[in-house]
């Protein structure tokens, strides 16, 4: 049986008599009323199916899509080279899900001036853009804010446009918010898996991009020790000196003391008392990187790639055929994607749909 707050706010929404400056302040609340609602009459033995069937519709509307819903926001991705991207179908199955009329593009530049110049970028429908690889570091002067998160990893994948009354407002009356989800979606994966047990326990980075930097950010908030390991040592140590941690040079387990060439990998978790129990590889599928044997020894150990594309790498065929727990690029990319659709539109995304067309746009073939 519906309450009496909850017949009044029925009532308001199948009249449309909430005014359109009212329905913005109060539409989160709103929202979970409607939530509330669908849940009691669903399992209420007095619920008619009329009444119901009205509640659906009525609150359809007000969350967005239906026939007096809010008007179609854009959303885009922006990058270069990235016809390959799930991004587009994901948040767009995300939109349709729950019946909104919102839209997500490709946006592919080489430059970022073209994007910030095009008519997208200017239009008073445009809420937001995920920001893909060449510019997460590029991008950020366009900005009016950036998060903790994104400062610190010193990369936006990214930008909220936010139009309320809050806070400064930027050009065209708005404000251009940048914001890092990357490390979230290396955060969430680990974090299900490792639960609250990571004491004595650290991360081997591999790597020293954007993603990278992600990767330690993410680390460092798991509480795991970090270790970097990159071709190019200087590029490690720059990792090591912003999020704190270790370079290694050398893969190797422990040495027998008397090596000209520095520690390895097990001489240095011999030191700290500690055992590596993720190794987050941000290194190109092509790289053909694999573990050394020793390391993928440890049944303990979980091996993220940050690689979706292709499903599987030499390090994640090592990895499966060596038991270890893995987790893919693919899993990555729908976890920083729901936290994208939370920040841009405010309420819960659909995480399901999202994480299924992923999967389905990842999964080999048959004839792959």
């Amino acid at each position: 049986m519906m309450t009496r707050s909850s017949s009044s706010v029925l009532s308001l929404l199948l009249l449309g008599s909430v005014s359109a400056d009212a329905f913005s302040v109060h539409a989160h609340k709103v929202q979970n009323e409607c939530r509330r609602m669908r849940s009691s009459s669903s399992s209420s033995v007095g619920a008619s199916a009329s009444s119901t069937q009205q509640l659906g519709t009525a609150c359809s509307d007000r969350e967005g899509g239906g026939s007096g819903g809010e008007a179609p926001l854009k959303f885009a991705i922006i990058g270069h080279n990235i016809a390959y991207s799930v991004s587009p179908a994901m948040h767009n199955a995300a939109y349709e899900s729950l019946n909104m009329p919102h839209s997500y593009r490709l946006i592919d530049e080489e430059s970022v001036d073209d994007i910030v110049s095009s008519a997208f970028w200017s239009d008073d429908d445009f809420r937001g853009i995920s920001v893909t690889i060449p510019h997460k570091q590029s991008i950020m002067p366009h900005l009016d804010e950036l998060s903790d998160a994104a400062e610190t990893i010193g990369a936006v994948n990214t930008v909220i446009v936010d139009k309320s009354a809050d806070g400064d407002i930027g050009e065209e009356g708005r404000t251009l918010r940048g914001d890092n989800t990357d490390w979230i979606g290396i955060y969430n994966p680990l974090k299900s898996r490792l639960g609250g047990d990571v004491k004595g326990g650290a991360a081997l980075i591999l790597g020293a991009g954007g993603t990278a930097r992600a990767a330690a950010y993410a680390a460092a908030q798991l509480g795991l020790e970090r270790m970097y390991y990159n071709r190019t040592p200087s590029k490690a140590q720059e990792l090591a000196d912003a999020f704190g941690g270790i370079v290694v040079t050398d893969l190797s387990g422990p040495s027998s003391g008397d090596s000209s060439d520095g520690k390895t990998l097990g001489d240095v978790c011999k030191e700290l008392d500690t055992t590596v129990r993720v190794v987050l590889s941000t290194l190109p599928a092509a790289a053909g990187f694999e573990l050394p044997e020793w390391l993928a020894a440890n049944k303990s150990t979980i091996v993220f790639d940050v690689n979706y594309k292709p499903y599987w790498t030499p390090l994640l065929r090592q990895a499966e055929a060596a038991g270890l727990d893995v987790v893919r690029g693919s899993e990555m990319l729908w976890e920083q994607g729901a936290r994208q659709f939370e920040l841009w539109l405010q309420q819960d995304a659909p995480y399901e749909v999202m994480k299924k067309v992923v999967l389905e746009n990842c999964l080999p073939k048959d004839d792959d």
